[in-house]
């Protein structure tokens, strides 16, 4: 099965990596580095703990996170 999980890696340009779920951003390293392989290990090693979660615990954070989608949609008008 594939990973609900992919990574926009950090670069010379943007000192932070993008963890997205579903294609939705995540989460956002912030650690005070200004190295980007820092960052880009930092988020793998987070993914690999999110891929750790239960079903249950998947469903509720795709729950959480889709919920989130909804509000800000509705709550911002379209262009």
């Amino acid at each position: 099965m594939a990973s609900p999980y992919t990574l926009t890696p950090s670069d010379e340009t943007a000192y932070g990596t993008l963890i997205h779920l579903h294609g939705r951003v995540l989460l956002i390293t912030g650690i005070s580095s200004d190295s980007p392989a820092q960052h880009n290990r930092l988020a793998e090693l987070m993914v690999g703990v999110l891929s750790r979660l239960t079903p249950a615990e998947q469903a509720e954070l795709d729950a959480i996170v889709g919920a989130h989608e909804a509000c800000w949609t509705q709550e911002t008008p379209a262009p």
